[in-house]
């Protein structure tokens, strides 16, 4: 297991430094055209737009994977055992539910997306919608598996950080 996690991470890594590094690229490149030259380059703002798309979802799958998204359980801690342990289950299924629900309302705007074009740079937006049913369904999957096989999830410290 250990493997296919090093492997997410590897791909993860790989698709969100690499959209970051072509953004920073494409945000320049305007900011230069627009300032220095007499035609400033339009697409500039479309890629970024979708490239910052990509990073925010491969990055909250990425943290949702890691276990890193903010949550209080203050409640959940002070609860006994047996009640904790079905609070905890109960709030695992709502969000597997609500994850699963989100892929597959991103699943059909990949869809309508296929036949609508983005202005500038022509491309379908099928493209954009990918990166949220990438990120959905991964966290969906990995939150089925956390369910069932609750050593999956990442070991933390006292502080709540991932060892590694």
């Amino acid at each position: 297991m250990k493997h296919v996690r090093r492997i997410l991470d590897v791909a993860e890594g790989l698709v969100t430094y690499s959209a970051m590094a072509i953004l920073l690229g494409a945000v320049l490149w305007g900011v230069l055209t627009r300032y220095v030259t007499a035609k400033p380059a339009v697409w500039t703002t479309e890629l970024s737009g979708i490239l910052f798309t990509w990073v925010v979802f491969i990055g909250a799958m990425a943290a949702y994977r890691k276990d890193q998204h903010i949550r209080v359980t203050l409640l959940v801690d002070s609860l006994p055992p047996v009640p904790q342990r079905l609070a905890r289950i109960a709030a695992d299924v709502l969000v597997i539910a609500f994850l699963a629900y989100t892929a597959w309302l991103s699943f059909i705007m990949m869809g309508k997306g296929a036949t609508r074009m983005s202005p500038v740079m022509d491309i379908p937006f099928s493209y954009v919608y990918l990166a949220p049913f990438i990120a959905f369904g991964m966290m969906t999957v990995t939150a089925i598996l956390r369910l069932l096989v609750p050593s999956l999830a990442p070991e933390t410290d006292d502080d709540g950080m991932e060892v590694l």
